[in-house]
């Protein structure tokens, strides 16, 4: 480690120290056996003697043992040769660091002077060469003091993820004894190495591929491998292959000790061998097997050194061999789960084309064997109008390169069982070749699920009634006892007689056909069916008819629904009423099958008929009404429900279960509602007289009524075990929900049976359903037990086990369901079930995307942490109504002080909460508290007042109909007629409540710049006119001066553009005599700012600072970006300005940095004020309908100045990089601009020809080699700029777009002449060469200009291969000027990743498409790599190969034969090492050609990004609202493995835009804050 040497002298010093595990302490002394000094070698050969001496020792020791060391050189123990002394050593040097490890340092500040230091700030960070990471910052809570010799102490750790060189960074500012702030930066450098090497093979037997890894350890220690897992891709699936030898016995000492030995791999280059074999994954698809099939996976490492230090590696993807794959793939997509007996069903199915030509039509057949005609399943219907005897055909139309087509076989089957389907074969009817049989599927033929199910049901009714009947009969006199063992007898009957008759006649049936809509007026033998298949008004007049018709005739009224039950399936056939007794059950089953076999059945429940539209709805209806119209008669006869436990059925049958519950419910509530009020008036009658007729008449009510409801409740618990627990797991996902709400009903509408926790238990546990309804219906239900205070102790146990859960479901990935956990917390939250500390998950989504699930947390916020409405959170502030706004306000400035340094996460928070706070909108209340005038809350702090002006500003823009929060999309905002005016009167409520405090708003703020820009745009929002019908006209001029004022009392690019745009708006937007105040304003605001400038820039020249100057020519070009302000005159002052500045070289000796810092910043606006008046001009110019001689020579002579000074520091630039980076980016980007508005194409043939300009050669040369400077630069080298607030404008991304932008626009000419070797360099392909150079946002900028160059360019050929020419030239530069094995192994990856970019542009049907593009790469590329054989032999390996390989078989072919022939003469064993590539290349080819198939479409050796669902953002640190202990001023941690270290160089294109704002925001973190 190293460290950087500071100037001057310091009174604080840093020291560091590495943490890390010590070592044991090894003392290797001479040990001996005491044996050994008695006898000799050969004394064991007497083994009578030898045992007789080591028994004697051996008591000697036990009775001689003493604490003396004079045994000490004596092995008495087997672990005493280890020489172990059992003392632990610290190490003695730094060490080494590897990858994977964890970076851990004891950092000391000391004050080795004589005197205190005070207000010291303290950063710690590790700078690698990627990026720059922030370890510890004190400048929140800076160190008050260091006493003389004192010290600050501090650990900082750090995950090592990059290779190479790593600075560890620390720096202090403090006060010295004198108050002199100084800056103490130290540097630390150490490099990481890396600890190991994975080398695998890969090795393919037929269908099976094994894997061999060697892992090899390159550290100076063991390392004990804890884990070396293989993670195949999704294609594969891995099995580690063990050697039963090597393995540890049971027996021996590390397999006693250790259940699970580590693999140790030893010091200094010990290896281990790993073996895996691969088969492809069962379930699969081609289209993934097409894409990806090269890939196998990836090694996840991990270890612990001696001590058990922590290491863990990812290696990259692991290729294999490409897999083979068929011309035409057949393959089923999806068969039905389920098919019924001679239905029609369809089976999906999808052809693909896996080659690069069209291919088709095809015929699709069914074959037939001919030994068996009549085939289980068929297709239904004709397919093809010619079909053959023995085949049943189905024509697909063609297929383009790598298509595929989706079709269905309608196919029907004939036979129950499991049926195979087999024979599907695929013909090509214009190359007449028959292809291979897709393999046989299984299915299974049932009968009509719904048909069985609701029959089941019916029959359970059937038998129930029939058995109870003929009980009735034989033994109406009889007990209970005795009529349940003549019904058992009778069971055993007719169980013997089932046996005997196969089937019923088909006279024990008699078919009902439909009635006509004439007949439904309900005559007396009704039809049922008919009645809840019409409207559903009539269904309680028809239940009314039926119940009469039961007390009179109850054998018809049950033949009758038992009917309706089976019709109810589709069943049209009913029972006679004189044979329900005789009938047995079985044999309806068995004639019931028949039907169902026969096809004789229509299914209502998925008719799609109009007229079984409410059939569903109608059927539920119409049981609820036979429970409620049955109380007082057929429910409690022990006939009609007696001995019916239900079983399993679905669909229909399920939802007439669970209303049975429901309506037994609604009975059960009537009778307990009467049982109260009888036992009420038994109670009182009671007290009157002992006894009576009217007691006993009450005693006997009360009684029946207490037998019904137990009745009611026996049969809901049948109906539950029954039913519910079965289907509240059933496949369907419709079911499982109408079940969860059928239990909410329940426990809700009865809970003095169902809540308790045999049955609350089912909603909790369906809270992990796998479909979001499901888990819906479970919160709803939940949320409205708890909004019943009754229910909550018994809810006690149930919270305390899922409490967890429901609030881990408000991240649920359904929005809806998320929203509702959200309530349903809510809810806890009023009874405080679930303590604060639990709501850290919670307050983290207020900042997420979705805006229901931000908009639900905030009502969460408001209710429980603003409003207080559950009391479980201490109020800030007491004595105080808790309604007023003003503690509301106090509170929500308490949450925003988590968010007060970013901006943007604190709009979030007041979007969220804005529409529940009223409070927000009391403009009054706010204003009073910003002016310190409310005695309820008195003064608040600088954080909280600042959090105020964001509330303010965002409130009013959210009152007025503004968004606030960045949007994804420019999408227009529509609003109703009844939004506008809302709005509009929003304007007058804001602009009456701000007229007259708004001036001494302006006026206490002004000079403060955190909050002067969203105070000064708030007057935007106004309505101006009522300032003169208010008669407030002086607050209005009162106001516009203040921001008049305000715009010269600050500095800031925010500042200054909010005043520029406030003060047009009043000018533009007021009216009569406000309007010529404010344009007299405006106008004395432009004159001042003349003034000022013209006296800065004489300052300057008098030698005095220019800090003045900088901050008036930030003024002039924020003016300048509205409006056109600039003269003529001025305009020359400030070229003359900026001639002077010339002198700068002689200067830069004598200045310091902050001051050279000063010039360029002062430079660039100097230009960019230039530059806007340049365009204002040409603006003016081009739309002006006359334009004179004068005018167009001024506009000449100023674009001559300008370009004049360009490129006068463009060549300081060139010369010398002192003018730091920000000026090259402003010189590129001025630069681009000025040459695409004075480009020659835009103004030739027209009066404004002599405007066009086309730049010089040496200047464009010049302008490039800027711009390639600038790429090697890293975006945070100009730490100390003092102009972050521009920050975006100056960036790499601007010198990309700006070379980009000239090429697209025709500006650069197609060929610049070098001065060296007169060769044609085109600029296009010195850019494209850069592709993969300088990170993800050059590249995606020179992505577009590629898509651009495709349009328009023809011979896109030639520039791809002058790109990789010019990528090869720098490799070759770097190899004969030494650069070094790492920048030119670097140098050579970069061009093999631009020919892998360029050549993955053809992929699929674009490799034919541009067939001849990729030739010609090619042919001129063996053409390159030949002209100087050997020597550019690598160029065809490196830059021609990933082209190569996206030609055809034919044209591969033929570039071998090429190559060849080129080689054929030559001796290549004289330089065997410089011809390699070329043998490669063409092995490479050979094996392509080997192939039967074409080369797939993956890229080969670069890496695809793949979009999908955005991920979530990274989890940080929970925030506690209102808790003293954790504040803002903490870090969040962010955790990432090593497979993650270049992440944050990556932006994912989907996701959320919340994402890129924390990410940019943690960007900035990183960069430290601004020096005061």
């Amino acid at each position: 480690m190293s460290t950087g040497a500071t100037q001057g002298p310091h009174s604080l010093a840093f020291r560091v120290m590495r943490l890390c595990k010590p070592s044991f302490h090894v003392d290797p002394p001479l040990r001996i056996d005491p044996f050994d000094l008695l006898a000799g070698e050969d004394f064991s050969d007497d083994p009578a003697s030898a045992s007789l001496l080591r028994r004697h020792l051996s008591s000697a020791e036990g009775v001689d043992s003493d604490l003396s060391y004079r045994n000490r050189f004596l092995i008495n123990h087997p672990t005493d040769p280890i020489g172990l002394s059992g003392l632990l050593l610290l190490p003695q040097s730094f060490g080494a660091i590897y990858l994977g490890e964890t970076f851990c340092s004891y950092i000391s500040v000391n004050n080795s002077s004589t005197s205190e230091v005070r207000d010291v700030t303290i950063k710690a960070e590790i700078q690698t060469e990627r990026q720059r990471i922030l370890l510890l910052d004190t400048s929140k809570s800076p160190v008050e003091s260091i006493r003389t010799g004192g010290r600050y102490d501090f650990i900082v750790e750090h995950d090592v993820k990059e290779l190479g060189a790593h600075t560890l960074v620390c720096s202090a500012l403090y006060n010295d004894a004198d108050g002199e702030r100084k800056y103490l930066p130290q540097f630390f450098k150490f490099v990481v190495a890396n600890p190991l090497s994975v080398r695998t093979k890969v090795r393919v037997v037929k269908e099976t591929t094994f894997l061999e890894a060697c892992i090899e350890n390159h550290t100076k220690a063991n390392l004990f491998m804890d884990q070396v897992d293989f993670e195949p891709a999704k294609q594969w699936t891995a099995l580690r292959l063990h050697d039963p030898s090597s393995q540890h016995p049971p027996s021996s000492v590390l397999g006693g000790i250790i259940p699970n030995p580590p693999v140790i791999i030893r010091s200094g280059g010990g290896i281990h061998n790993y073996l895996y074999k691969l088969v492809p994954s069962a379930d699969v698809s081609g289209q993934t097997k097409l894409q990806g099939s090269t890939i196998l996976g990836k090694f996840q490492i991990t270890w612990r050194t001696n001590l058990g230090e922590p290491g863990r590696l990812q290696t990259q993807q692991i290729l294999g061999a490409p897999v083979s794959r068929k011309e035409i793939n057949m393959r089923v997509v999806e068969v039905p789960t389920a098919i019924h007996l001679n239905r029609p069903f369809s089976a999906s199915l999808n052809l693909t084309n896996q080659t690069d030509r069209q291919l088709g039509p095809f015929e699709v057949s069914l074959l037939q064997d001919e030994s068996q005609m009549e085939k289980p399943v068929a297709i239904n219907g004709l397919q093809k109008l010619k079909v053959t005897p023995l085949k049943l055909l189905q024509m697909l139309p063609r297929l383009e390169a790598f298509g595929s087509s989706d079709f269905q076989l309608n196919l029907i089957a004939s036979k129950l069982g499991v049926q195979k389907i087999g024979g599907i074969t695929t013909f090509d009817t214009r190359e007449k070749k028959t292809y291979e049989l897709v393999p046989e599927m299984e299915v299974s033929v049932l009968l009509t699920v719904f048909f069985i199910d609701i029959c089941r049901v019916g029959l359970v009714i059937f038998r129930g009634i029939v058995i109870t009947s003929k009980k009735r009969t034989r033994d109406q006199d009889d007990d209970n006892s005795g009529g349940g063992e003549n019904q058992n007898q009778k069971q055993e009957r007719s169980t013997s007689q089932d046996q005997k008759s196969p089937e019923l006649d088909d006279d024990d049936f008699q078919e009902t056909r439909p009635q006509s809509k004439r007949s439904r007026t309900l005559p007396t033998h009704q039809n049922l069916i008919e009645v809840v298949k019409g409207k559903v008004d009539l269904i309680p007049k028809a239940v009314k008819i039926w119940v009469e018709r039961y007390e009179n005739s109850p054998n018809l009224a049950t033949s009758e629904l038992l009917s309706m039950l089976f019709q109810a399936c589709g069943a049209k056939y009913s029972i006679k009423e004189d044979l329900l007794d005789e009938t047995d059950v079985d044999d309806v089953v068995v004639a019931l099958v028949n039907l169902a076999r026969s096809g004789e059945i229509e299914d209502y429940h998925t008719s799609r008929k109009k007229e079984h539209k409410n059939f569903k709805e109608n059927l539920v209806s119409f049981w609820n009404c036979l429970i409620t119209d049955s109380q007082n008669g057929p429910l409690f006869d022990k006939l009609l429900f007696d001995n019916t436990p239900p079983r399993v059925y679905r669909h229909t049958a399920t939802l007439m279960g669970l209303q049975l519950v429901t309506s037994f419910i609604s009975v059960a509530n009537t009778l307990g509602s009467h049982r109260e009020t009888t036992q009420r008036q038994l109670n009182a009658e009671t007290k009157k007289r002992p006894d009576g007729p009217l007691l006993h008449s009450l005693n006997k009510r009360l009684s029946l009524s207490h037998q019904h409801i137990t009745t009611l409740e026996d049969m809901m618990r049948k109906i539950f075990t029954g039913l519910f627990v079965h289907r509240y797991r059933d496949v369907d996902p419709d079911i499982r929900m109408s079940c969860i709400q059928s239990l909410g009903i329940w426990i809700s509408s009865y809970p003095s049976l169902f809540l308790q926790d045999l049955y609350l238990k089912y909603l909790g546990w369906t809270l992990n359903d796998k479909a979001a309804g499901v888990r819906k219906a479970s919160l709803l239900a939940l949320r409205k037990l708890y909004e019943m205070d009754e229910n909550v102790p018994t809810l006690g146990l149930f919270t305390e086990r899922f409490s967890n859960r429901m609030i881990e479901m408000a991240d649920d990935v359904d929005l809806s369901a998320a929203v509702c956990a959200i309530g349903l917390v809510k809810q806890l939250l009023r009874h405080q079930l679930i303590p604060d500390d639990d709501l850290g998950p919670l307050y983290d989504l207020l900042i997420d995307q979705p805006q229901e699930i931000r908009r639900a947390i905030g009502e969460l916020v408001y209710d429980h942490l603003i409003a207080q409405k559950f009391n479980s959170s201490p109020s800030g502030l007491t004595g105080h109504d808790d309604s007023s706004s003003e503690i509301h306000i106090f509170r929500m400035l308490q949450i925003l002080r988590e968010f007060s340094t970013d901006p943007i996460l604190s709009v979030y928070v007041i979007d969220d909460v804005w529409e529940y706070m009223k409070a927000m909108k009391d403009w009054k209340c706010i204003i009073s508290m910003l002016l310190d005038q409310n005695p309820r809350t008195g003064s608040t702090t600088d954080e909280d007042t600042t959090n105020l002006v964001r509330l303010l500003f965002a409130s009013i823009r959210k009152a007025v109909g503004e968004k606030i929060i960045p949007s994804t999309d420019n999408r227009k905002q529509y609003h109703s007629k009844a939004q506008r005016e809302m709005f509009e009167n929003n304007r007058k409520d804001i602009t009456v409540a701000m007229m007259k405090n708004y001036p001494q708003l302006l006026r206490k703020f002004m000079a403060d710049k955190a909050k002067v820009s969203s105070l000064v745009e708030i007057v935007m929002f106004m309505k101006l006119e009522l300032y003169s019908l208010k008669r407030q006209e002086q607050s209005f001029k009162a106001a516009v001066r203040l921001i008049k004022d305000a715009f010269f009392m600050n500095g800031e690019k925010e500042a200054l553009r909010s005043c520029v745009k406030a003060i047009t708006f009043c000018a533009s937007e007021s009216k009569g005599e406000l309007q010529d105040f404010s344009r007299g304003k405006l106008k004395d605001l432009e004159d001042t700012l003349f003034d000022k400038l013209t006296s800065a820039i004489k300052e300057v020249k008098d030698g005095n600072d220019e800090y003045s100057l900088l901050v008036n020519l930030k003024r002039l070009y924020e003016l300048q970006l509205l409006k056109p302000v600039l003269g003529e005159s001025m305009y020359d002052e400030l070229a003359m300005t900026l001639h002077d500045f010339r002198n700068l070289d002689e200067e830069v000796g004598k200045e310091i940095r902050l001051e050279l810092l000063l010039y360029l910043i002062v430079i660039c606006f100097l230009l960019l004020n230039m530059h806007m008046y340049v365009v204002w001009s040409l603006h003016s110019v081009v739309n002006c309908e006359t334009v004179s001689e004068a005018s167009l020579s001024s506009l000449i002579s100023k674009r001559d100045i300008l370009f004049a000074e360009l490129t006068y520091f463009l060549n300081g630039v060139e010369e010398s990089r002192k003018y730091g980076n920000q000026l090259a980016l402003r010189i590129c980007a001025l630069l681009a601009e000025e040459w695409c508005l004075f480009r020659k194409s835009t103004f030739e043939s027209s009066k404004l020809e002599m405007l066009g300009y086309c730049p010089e050669s040496v200047i464009l040369k010049k302008f490039w080699k800027l711009c390639e400077e600038i790429f090697n630069t890293s975006d945070e080298t100009d730490e100390e700029d003092e102009n972050k607030e521009y920050v975006a404008e100056t960036n790499r991304d601007v010198a990309a777009i700006a070379a980009c932008k000239l090429v697209n626009c025709g500006v650069v000419p197609k060929v610049i002449t070098k001065c060296i070797d007169h060769a044609a360099d085109y600029l296009g392909p010195e850019i494209i060469s850069h592709l993969v150079m300088h990170g993800p946002s050059v590249t995606e900028v020179i992505k577009n200009l590629i898509t651009c160059l495709r349009k328009t360019e023809d011979d896109i050929s030639s520039i791809y291969m002058e790109s990789l020419k010019r990528g090869y030239q720098r490799y070759e530069s770097e190899l004969s000027c030494d650069g070094g094995e790492s920048r030119v192994e670097k140098c050579l990856q970069v061009c093999r990743e631009l020919a892998g970019r360029l050549s993955g542009m053809y992929v699929g049907a674009a490799r034919n498409k541009h067939r001849l593009e990729i030739l010609s790469v090619v042919k001129e590329g063996v053409e390159f790599a030949f002209r100087d054989a050997p020597k550019q032999m690598l160029f065809l390996e490196v830059a021609i190969l990933p082209f190569a390989t996206r030609l055809s078989v034919p044209d591969i072919i033929d570039i071998k034969r090429e190559v060849q022939g080129r080689i054929v003469h030559v001796n290549t064993d004289e330089d065997p090492s410089g011809w390699r590539p070329c043998f490669t290349f063409l092995e490479t080819l050979e094996e392509k050609c080997l192939k039967t198939e074409d080369v797939q479409d993956d890229k080969e050796g670069v890496a695809v990004k793949r979009k999908g669902r955005p991920k979530k953002r990274a989890e940080t640190e929970r925030k506690r609202l209102f808790d003293e202990e954790s504040g803002s001023d903490e870090d969040e941690s962010i955790s990432g493995g090593s497979d993650k270290e270049d992440k944050g160089d990556f932006v994912d294109e989907d996701a959320p835009l919340i994402e890129t704002i924390r990410s940019a925001a943690r960007r900035r973190a990183l960069r430290g804050e601004r020096s005061k």
